[in-house]
């Protein structure tokens, strides 16, 4: 019952600990766990009767802070929309691991910016390497935020301050930082002081375009061939908009199924003058019958429908040259270093 009807008097660290666990309480995330607990020899062994909430529990009890952490990168991964930020020198890096200092002094640099917008000094960076790529959770505080409650059939207030998470990713195959988080000041933020802090220059992520759709005009519909592209069955233009620009700044949006059949049944094309500012893609990948919408913008901004998406698409703008190449430094020291990886990766960006 008092699990049921949690009230003002609830524990709050005992709420948490709840949300984390049925959070975590699933097949994927047994899974994840089970793979850190079997890493470490004092850790207590499922039998094989666990139930997944039951192996969240164990965790927990074990060492909490292990279950909060792959609690934080199982969400991270979710995340769809990220602005990506490319070398001011088109070239790619590669990582060497951030030391306990490193982390540290960036730490501190985010506290200094965070406090000086009034959302205290809470800071915390974790990182984990994922698929060749590193991932940096930020933990951080909100504004300060007011919200009406009800006690005893009174209104009241309660005053408090958010916890934030926002993500960082570092890409080193295409040289690239990649920044989910709310407002233009953190991603300026993020980007120059993971800049600074990882590779010694505040402004090494520039905020050049990462994205172009000039494919669009320069190849027709041969922009959008995918049978090189694993995963993906065909692809489908069905938003643009232009900018004609003049003193009432024109915007023209086109509409279709199907742009590019429309175009070709009216023996037309895209406008080859046209500055394009946004695309809309239907896709349809291998494994699912439904369709699935990409955006584009012609900077560093894309979104997908479903997180999962994502490797797949960046397959095929890459391959399509929708995403501009990039040179990659090869460092034989670095920490995400595969060079072989690196340098395919390139050349399909480059090609």
């Amino acid at each position: 019952k008092v699990l049921m009807s949690p009230g003002a008097d609830t524990p709050e660290e005992l709420m948490d600990a709840l949300y984390t666990v049925h959070e975590m309480a699933t097949d994927e995330g047994a899974d994840v766990l089970l793979d850190e607990l079997a890493a470490n020899p004092n850790a207590p062994k499922a039998s094989k009767d666990s139930t997944p909430a039951d192996i969240a529990i164990q965790t927990f009890l074990f060492d909490r802070r292990l279950l909060e952490r792959k609690h934080a990168e199982h969400n991270m991964v979710r995340l769809r929309s990220f602005d990506y930020y490319q070398t001011k020198d088109g070239k790619a890096r590669a990582l060497k691991r951030p030391t306990a200092a490193q982390i540290k002094a960036l730490e501190s640099d985010l506290d200094d910016w965070f406090e000086s917008k009034k959302r205290d000094r809470a800071s915390e960076v974790t990182f984990y390497e994922r698929g060749g790529q590193v991932w940096f959770l930020v933990r951080h505080g909100d504004l300060y935020k007011r919200e009406g409650s009800i006690k005893d059939g009174k209104s009241e207030a309660v005053y408090y301050r958010p916890e934030k998470y926002d993500v960082v990713v570092y890409d080193p195959r295409l040289g690239e930082l990649r920044i989910h988080a709310a407002s233009k000041g953190e991603k300026d933020l993020y980007r120059a002081q993971f800049g600074l802090h990882l590779f010694g220059s505040e402004d090494l992520f520039s905020g050049e375009d990462k994205y172009t759709l000039k494919p669009l005009q320069a190849d027709g519909p041969r922009s959008l061939d995918c049978d090189d592209v694993d995963g993906m069955a065909w692809v489908k233009l069905i938003d643009v908009q232009y900018y004609w620009g003049g003193p009432e700044n024109d915007i023209e949006i086109r509409r279709s199924d199907d742009m590019f059949a429309s175009l070709e049944r009216k023996k037309r094309v895209v406008p080859p003058t046209a500055r394009i500012i946004r695309a809309t893609f239907k896709v349809r990948f291998s494994d699912s019958k439904k369709e699935r919408t990409v955006r584009i913008r012609p900077s560093n901004v894309a979104h997908y429908v479903r997180d999962t998406d994502g490797v797949i698409v960046e397959d095929f703008l890459n391959k399509r040259k929708f995403i501009k190449s990039v040179e990659v430094v090869k460092d034989e020291e670095g920490w995400v270093d595969d060079v072989e990886r690196a340098s395919g990766a390139a050349a399909v960006a480059g090609a």
